[in-house]
């Protein structure tokens, strides 16, 4: 055997296992999958990066046949499209030398991808329609809510209307599905990305870096986005009956894939200018967590981040310096 395969078959080992480990935290304990999950794909990613496409998909489907055994079907085939798409995905768009901002783009669309067909594929082996699985999932858990509503002193009438809210949102999720899995899928790759950076510098295998966050900006075209997911909800009391709801749900998922966007870019532009006044890390963590709560009360970062489309914020603050000096 050559020192070559003996390298792969050791490294392909370490792969498998750890994305095994990864793949019992999702499964057995949630509250701390928001990181495994983005982490999933990224010894798939290096396996494929260094030792070719075939490698990283036979790394994927042992940590899918295992975790499929270890877990159960349906957390075994997210796992698996997690190492095989997005994993694997990752790796062969790096080994064509692509840009970094290239690659978040592209785990954006995989993860989206990614996500989709999990979902479908619970659906087909359920035999539920996407509306009739959330109801069932809202009701299962209308009791255990009831109780601790009932415990923390809520009274009947308000117990039942909450309920009900939640109910009516389980209906409507669905057709907001593709904004919410959009918005979830950013995270994700946002995350995996700087995940990966760490573990492949370690491993002497450096990620491009060909950007830098605080330089980030949207197209121009998705403020106007914003603009008409805006309009389609402002102007639903106004469209005929049988139309408003799909005007208002198309405006809704406009809206929501460009607010979220737009405050990216805010954090981007509030980023830049702590970079330029060289604030410390501690100031830096307040004014995110700030900018964090504004956008959660407010969504005055999303706004920030829109206007910064036609004021440019930082252009205009690096002329504006350049002419003093």
């Amino acid at each position: 055997m050559s020192t070559y395969s003996r390298s792969a078959l050791y490294d392909g080992g370490k792969a498998v296992a750890l994305s095994v480990a990864l793949g019992i935290v999702i499964a057995f304990l949630p509250p701390i999958s928001f990181l495994a999950v983005p982490a999933m794909p990224i010894p798939a990613a290096f396996i494929t990066w260094r030792y070719g496409l075939l490698r990283g998909l036979v790394a994927s489907l042992l940590v899918g046949v295992v975790c499929t055994l270890l877990t159960g079907v349906y957390a075994g085939l997210l796992i698996f499209l997690l190492t095989a798409l997005a994993g694997s995905g990752a790796g062969l768009a790096l080994r064509r030398g692509i840009s970094q901002f290239s690659l978040f783009v592209a785990m954006v669309a995989i993860f989206f991808a990614t996500l989709m067909l999990w979902l479908g594929a619970l659906l087909l082996i359920s035999g539920e329609t996407p509306v009739s699985a959330l109801l069932t999932i809202a009701d299962a858990a209308a009791e255990p809510s009831r109780q601790l509503y009932q415990a923390i002193g809520m009274s009947d009438q308000d117990i039942d209307s909450t309920l009900a809210q939640a109910r009516d949102f389980a209906a409507v999720l669905p057709y907001l599905a593709p904004a919410v899995l959009l918005v979830i899928s950013i995270v994700l790759s946002g995350t995996n990305l700087a995940l990966a950076r760490r573990v492949f510098e370690r491993l002497r295998q450096p990620l491009p870096k060909d950007f830098v966050y605080r330089d980030f900006r949207v197209h121009w075209a998705f403020a106007y986005m914003m603009i008409l997911g805006l309009l389609c909800q402002l102007l639903t009391p106004y469209v005929h009956e049988a139309y408003a709801d799909a005007v208002d749900l198309t405006g809704a998922n406009l809206f929501i894939v460009s607010e979220v966007l737009f405050f990216i870019q805010g954090m981007a532009v509030a980023s830049f200018f702590l970079w330029v006044y060289k604030v410390s890390r501690a100031k830096k963590l307040v004014v995110y967590l700030c900018l964090v709560l504004l956008q959660a009360t407010l969504s005055l970062t999303s706004w920030m981040g829109l206007f910064d489309t036609w004021l440019d914020y930082r252009r205009r603050f690096i002329k504006k310096n350049l002419s003093r000096r």
